[in-house]
């Protein structure tokens, strides 16, 4: 009987609720930024904390105010 390695094991925390307006498919909030964050994070001067997220299946890029 193999034995499970669970340090070779990668969970992505997925948020429950918020669905890809493409496909339906589950977001995963993701560390790499873009500029757009950026920009919005300055002009509020910090108060508006935008959060990324990325579709596990069409991979495409969202961004949650």
């Amino acid at each position: 009987m193999p034995l499970l390695d669970l340090d070779k094991i990668i969970i992505k925390r997925t948020i429950l609720g918020i669905r890809c307006t493409n496909c339906g498919g589950n977001l995963v909030m993701t560390q790499k930024g873009s500029m757009t964050g950026r920009f919005i994070k300055l002009i509020s001067l910090g108060t508006i904390k935008p959060k990324h997220f990325e579709c596990e299946n069409c991979k495409k890029k969202h961004l949650l105010l």
